[in-house]
């Protein structure tokens, strides 16, 4: 299984790991988070930098959808 947010395709195993990596960080901040899942995937821009905003928008809609649970902060 296979599913597109913010023009990334994200399989079922690259679910697993940010599941993992916010059980690992349950104190982190969405945008502490998201900075974390970009080195995780090596999700970057053109220029280098970590698509942040991208992977905090994607981790929204992750959790609308049920397939991870952010932390509330």
């Amino acid at each position: 299984m296979s599913v597109r947010y913010c023009g990334r395709d994200f399989s079922e195993d690259e679910f697993t790991q940010i599941r993992c990596l916010i059980a690992d960080n349950p104190a982190g901040s969405r945008a502490e988070l998201s900075r974390l899942t970009c080195r995780l995937l090596a999700w970057h821009k053109s220029d280098g930098g970590l698509k942040q905003m991208s992977a905090r928008v994607a981790m929204l809609r992750m959790q609308a959808d049920g397939l991870i649970t952010l932390p509330l902060g």
